[in-house]
């Protein structure tokens, strides 16, 4: 089955979410978006970008699709190339004035949209989940927090938790977001930062790992300390 993407104009809000692997979770996943957003009477839709899963994925996405026309939609890239390029590839494909992003495997809570709508309300360009009660390995959150000390060390930003994909951001900003390396993603907040955009946070609930394992190891600690730098080099900017 081809790409199933057809524009509609402009949506009130698209949710993005980048796919590798994650047969066992996206049909749970996608019942809880449905459940969440229903009821909200708004025009939306789902945005499932598949980063060449070698599982039942795309078969999966292939029957929302069929099943719920109207909302979920299909992108496939092609070739394996990571979440940076799954994210901009739904993000740039978003028709939402509101764009939200989460991770497939259940770790990140539909139920928090809601409360990521709210705070836009407030006047924010973009709202970051906050994984205050993270459930994941000692070493991986241990590492992250070491990152967001870091970040908030040289820069002033008070958010702390830069690395969460569970974001919303208004559609005006997405095209200013800075994607053109793998891992890049984890310093959206900083970038929109960087180039004076106004970022929030919301305190999330954050889901130990139900199915599958973690693709995060102690070898990306030097990568994203690079990468940090890198961001801050250009100011955010792309």
């Amino acid at each position: 089955m081809p790409d199933s993407f057809i524009s509609k104009g402009v949506l009130d809000c698209s949710i993005v979410v980048p796919v590798y692997n994650e047969e066992e979770s996206l049909r749970e996943l996608f019942g809880e978006i449905l459940k969440i957003m229903t009821p909200l009477k708004k025009d939306y839709e789902v945005i499932f970008v598949d980063d060449c899963s070698s599982d039942a994925s795309e078969v999966m996405i292939n029957d929302f699709c069929r099943e719920f026309p109207e909302v979920a939609k299909k992108l496939t890239l092609s070739e394996r190339s990571g979440q940076t390029q799954a994210l901009r590839r739904g993000l740039d494909s978003a028709i939402g004035k509101i764009v939200i992003s989460l991770d497939a495997d259940l770790q990140n809570d539909p139920g928090d949209i809601l409360r990521l709508l709210d705070k836009m309300e407030e006047g924010y360009d973009c709202v970051c989940g906050w994984r205050k009660a993270r459930q994941d390995t000692i070493l991986k959150a241990a590492m992250s927090k070491f990152g967001n000390v870091m970040q908030r060390l040289f820069t002033g930003m008070k958010i702390h938790d830069v690395s969460c994909t569970l974001r919303a951001y208004k559609k005006e900003c997405v095209g200013k977001i800075a994607l053109n390396w793998e891992g890049q993603h984890r310093f959206i907040p900083l970038s929109l930062s960087l180039q004076g955009y106004r970022v929030g946070e919301i305190v999330s609930n954050h889901r130990k790992r139900k199915y599958g394992y973690s693709k995060y190891n102690h070898r990306r600690v030097f990568r994203v300390v690079v990468d940090f730098f890198r961001v801050l080099s250009v100011r955010g900017t792309k």
